[in-house]
């Protein structure tokens, strides 16, 4: 099959191909609630890139199986039908049970046979198509640059400082520009290298203070995510398969759902939905198109996103259509399936595809022999077997074990892609009567991926851990298994694996194995000589993780050593992070002393985080004078925070006196509004109605006047009414109206 042929293909079987991935996500975004929308945004941007991912996987298929491709990679061209659809004869058709199979292959033939004379001109129809829509991509790449360039200016130094604390807040390490721009009407984002935040004048006049600052939060939020190179890739996925209107829609939830993970993230930096929700009803007054390229907070469907945020439907567990989207999937599967088979498979061989027999699980026949000794055995079947074969054991997880006092602390984590027993989709079958052994529920079952390349030694290829009862997929490799092992042969056996791993992935996955063992005083060595030695900081930082979990005093003197001297900023915070979780006393010491003492702020501010977590009398005066002293003003944020966290007495006056004396108004802000948020309402309202009237700085004011306005029963409205008629800062008093005015 030449190229063009295989090309042809491709794109005929990406109409079922991106019709079957598109109801695959509707049906998943009918379960999946809209207050999801980082796991909504996952699915689709792993949907659209599927969408290409499926034909261009066709085409090299049926490019490299085609029986016709001569040495050279050309296809002599046979005068009579093609090698692929010649059908069986009668005799050996009456072979097959399953006659309804014939009667599709031979369907799915003729169609091949009529549809292959066409396959040059779909072929140049879709070079034309991506020609043309290429030409419209860079051109819309020229005008987003022109925004950059032309008619832009300086903003105010205001406007400046408000997106350092964001992008402080958020996290957003890279040098963000904010300027103003007379070539837009609404802010936008452009550039991923060195972004740059358009703001329109009209912003600037038509929105108060606080609006604006949440909108800056949203573009801030599109730096954070890398959504303009998300979105650039997009556009190139749009190009290459605009004839299909499944990916049109495919990439239109894509983009909602970003503005959705957006607007979460605007949300959690100002604290009130309303307000932002207020922000962007401003902001569409001021809308005017915008380039594709470029990310805009006006950017999605705004009655939408204003319903989402301030009135979330009701979720509705399995909508009623949700059925023929599920039967419509399954004939696009089956039909499609059966085409492409047709195409890529001689008929002959159909049979055998179909009868390929699940992995078999060869057993080791004494499990009481040395582990090391089994583990030579395997590798020598697995040797003998040629190519991918597994090899797995079991050991014991007594009760209170590193791997169930943490799984807690790992469901938090459920936005990264966790290492987990179990976790990545529960694919196969359990794998306890796989494999014939008896062993508790509760064990963990480790396996290990080789492969046999030449007469060398196997080569490890993935490590993986579950349990005896979840499901597993041993992807039809062979399995061999070794039975139970003891905790002291399968920390030495993992300890030469590591020592051999090629890759820093494996290493990683071989740390998560040994710290999943329940002994402590076996494993504990083995982490921190990892943790402290010269291995890459990704296994330093996994290193460290699960030494949180081991309640030993040497777990805590690795971790505070991490803390305090390791090169890696990513090992320093994950160290901390394992002193938060170590129930061992001594690690509240370490967390005191790195809060107070480190040199670096990302170091204090996660301490003090940590400490938030310990129950110790010594925490709350340390609190107390981080969130006055600390040289760093994130730190004495975060210090603010946990005291507020904390809820007593003593920790609420603190935080009050820190609303009203501390230098820093970005502080004094954080206080007031974290003291709102816990305190008894009436004395928030005290607190507010003083910092209204007497506190120096107008952003400070701002906060004062939102959170009276938030107070529950209305009781702080008198005093906004009181500042909107009297308050001696013009702005203040237009903001004080518009709040009442937004409330009626």
């Amino acid at each position: 099959m030449t190229v063009t042929q295989a090309l042809g293909w491709a794109l005929v079987h990406s109409l079922w191909q991106c019709a079957l991935a598109a109801a695959g996500l509707a049906t998943l975004l009918a379960v999946v609630p809209p207050r999801a929308a980082r796991t909504r945004y996952a699915l689709a941007a792993a949907t659209l890139v599927l969408t290409l991912a499926l034909p261009v996987g066709t085409g090299l298929r049926l490019e490299r199986t085609s029986p016709g491709a001569t040495a050279g990679g050309a296809a002599a061209a046979p005068r009579g039908p093609s090698p692929e659809l010649v059908l069986p004869s009668p005799e050996s058709a009456r072979r097959y049970a399953a006659a309804p199979t014939i009667v599709a292959l031979r369907l799915a033939a003729r169609f091949r046979a009529r549809l292959e004379p066409l396959l040059p001109w779909i072929v140049v129809l879709w070079l034309t198509g991506v020609v043309t829509l290429s030409l419209r991509l860079a051109s819309g790449w020229m005008a987003v640059r022109r925004l950059g360039e032309l008619g832009t200016r300086p903003v105010p130094e205001q406007c400046v400082a408000a997106l350092r604390r964001l992008a402080a807040r958020l996290r957003v390490s890279r040098p963000v520009r904010l300027v103003q721009s007379a070539m837009v009407q609404v802010p936008a984002v452009l550039g991923w290298v060195r972004p740059v935040i358009l703001l329109p004048a009209s912003a600037l006049t038509g929105l108060t203070p606080l609006q604006l600052e949440a909108l800056l939060a949203h573009e801030l939020a599109h730096v954070r995510r890398h959504d303009y190179l998300v979105n650039l890739i997009q556009s190139v996925i749009e190009t290459l398969l605009f004839y299909h209107p499944a990916v049109w829609w495919i990439s239109a939830r894509v983009r909602d759902e970003r503005e959705h993970c957006c607007d979460d993230l605007a949300v959690a930096v100002c604290g009130d939905a309303h307000l932002y929700a207020a922000a962007l009803l401003g902001m569409e007054r001021l809308r005017v198109t915008t380039p594709a390229l470029a990310l805009a907070a006006a950017g999605g469907s705004l009655i939408g996103r204003v319903r989402r945020l301030v009135a979330p439907p009701p979720v509705e567990i399995l909508p009623r259509w949700t059925a023929g989207v599920l039967a419509a999937s399954l004939v696009l599967a089956a039909g499609g399936s059966r085409l492409l088979r047709a195409g890529a498979t001689p008929l002959g061989r159909a049979s055998d595809a179909a009868a390929t027999a699940p992995a078999r699980v060869l057993r080791y026949p004494d499990p009481a022999h040395p582990l090391a000794r089994r583990w030579d055995w395997a590798l020598g079947r697995g040797a003998r077997l040629g190519g991918g074969f597994g090899i797995g054991y079991r050991v014991q997880q007594p009760s209170g074990s590193p791997r169930q006092r943490s799984e807690k602390h790992h469901a938090e984590r459920s936005h990264q892609e966790s290492d987990e027993p179990g976790a990545g989709g529960f694919q196969g079958v359990p794998l306890a009567p796989v494999i014939a052994d008896s062993g508790d529920e509760d064990d963990l079952a480790l396996l290990f991926r080789f492969r046999a390349r030449g007469p060398g030694r196997p080569a490890l290829e993935r490590v993986r851990v579950t349990s005896l009862v979840l499901p597993v997929d041993l992807e039809r490799t062979p399995l061999v298994w070794l039975g139970p092992a003891d905790d002291a042969a399968s920390l030495t056996q993992l300890q030469g694996l590591f020592a051999q791993a090629p890759t820093a992935d494996l290493q990683e996955d071989l740390v998560t194995d040994v710290g999943l063992h329940g002994g402590s005083r076996a494993v504990v060595p083995l982490l921190d000589g990892w943790l402290r030695g010269d291995v890459p900081s990704a296994v330093r930082a996994q290193a460290a993780e699960w030494l949180g979990h081991h309640a030993d005093a040497a777990a805590v003197r690795g971790l505070a050593h991490a803390a305090r001297r390791d090169p890696a900023a990513r090992v320093r915070e994950q160290a901390v992070k394992g002193l938060r979780i170590n129930p061992f006393p001594a690690a509240t010491d370490s967390l005191l002393v790195l809060a107070r003492a480190h040199h670096d702020p990302d170091v204090r501010r996660e301490a003090v985080e940590g400490l938030d977590h310990k129950s110790d009398p010594r925490v709350l005066p340390a609190m107390i004078a981080i969130a006055r002293t600390d040289r760093d003003e994130d730190v004495q944020r975060e210090a603010v925070e946990a005291l507020a966290d904390q809820g007593g007495p003593q920790a609420l006056a603190a935080v009050a006196g820190i609303a009203r004396v501390h230098s820093s108004a970005d502080v004094r802000r954080e206080a007031i509004e974290r003291y709102a948020k816990v305190a008894a309402p009436e004395s928030a309202r005290l607190l507010l109605i003083e910092r209204l009237a007497n506190d120096r700085s107008p952003a400070v004011q701002s906060e004062a006047l939102h959170r009276l306005m938030a107070l529950p029963g209305g009781i702080g409205i008198p005093a906004v009414t009181e500042a909107a008629r009297a308050h001696p800062n013009p702005e203040l008093r237009a903001d004080a109206r518009q709040r009442l005015r937004e409330s009626r």
